[in-house]
């Protein structure tokens, strides 16, 4: 798909798929604002984007920052035609152990800055009847594919259900609404995530088994626009869906079938 002249905003741009994903729709030809906490690293970022880039720096969990977003990417080009849903924040912790500020953290980046820069993003979207709302989910999302992730499974289950509720929503209007749900990807994403310290020894062991960034946005961008609904980018993504949807299947037929 050609993305000449067309508008991009993506959150949580600064490394991993957001960068990636920021690149990619630029060498398409796409105009992107590059959404972030770091600056500098927006800046290396839109250094490796070939067309005009706008970076805007601040903080997702704002509300102020969030409306912001929006207004000022359609006062640089006068549209928004896609809106991706990046930014992310992992937590490696049962419930039990999770204190409530980590967990208002967890959702307030994963889902609640995602419905507002939507709610923001819409009223543009109808009048030009024409956008792409893009949520970056999770294989997580669909199925329960390790412990102690209990409040970021539900932070992207969250997220899953709210693109299918969107879609409903906007059938008739133009906008495409899509949620893309990658597997474990080589990122900062893991050494970033609150109990970050749970996982030394083990993740590292599985980072060739990881897809890069890189994959992953160029399998977002492949299937931007195709009509599918839920999208794994990459074969391995879907692979692991399958397989844990399955195990998940089994595990909840065990677990009714025990004598009580």
């Amino acid at each position: 798909m050609d993305w000449t002249g067309k508008v991009a905003l993506v959150t949580g741009a600064s490394s991993g798929i957001g960068a990636a994903l920021a690149q990619a729709l630029s060498r398409r030809g796409a105009w992107v604002t590059l959404a972030a906490r770091r600056a500098d690293r927006l800046q290396s970022v839109a250094q490796a984007c070939p067309r005009e880039t706008l970076l805007c720096p601040g903080d997702l969990t704002d509300p102020s920052y969030r409306g912001d977003l929006v207004r000022r990417t359609v006062a640089w080009k006068g549209r928004l035609d896609v809106l991706v849903n990046n930014a992310g924040l992992g937590i490696y912790r049962s419930l039990e152990e999770t204190r409530e500020s980590e967990l208002r953290q967890v959702w307030e980046v994963n889902f609640l800055a995602a419905c507002a820069l939507i709610q923001a993003a819409v009223p543009v979207m109808k009048t030009q009847k024409a956008g792409w709302i893009v949520n970056i989910a999770s294989t997580g999302g669909l199925v329960a594919h390790t412990a102690h992730v209990a409040p970021y499974l539900a932070a992207k289950h969250a997220l899953v259900g709210l693109s299918r509720g969107l879609r409903k929503d906007l059938d008739g209007t133009g906008i495409q609404v899509q949620v893309i749900c990658p597997h474990l990807t080589r990122t900062e994403f893991f050494a970033s995530c609150i109990g970050a310290e749970g996982l030394d020894g083990w993740i590292e062991d599985l980072y060739e088994k990881m897809d890069t960034a890189e994959e992953v946005a160029e399998g977002i961008v492949s299937k931007l626009g195709s009509g599918e609904f839920i999208v794994f980018p990459t074969d391995r993504a879907r692979r692991a869906y399958e397989r844990f949807k399955d195990l998940c299947t089994l595990e909840e037929r065990t677990c009714a079938n025990r004598p009580s």
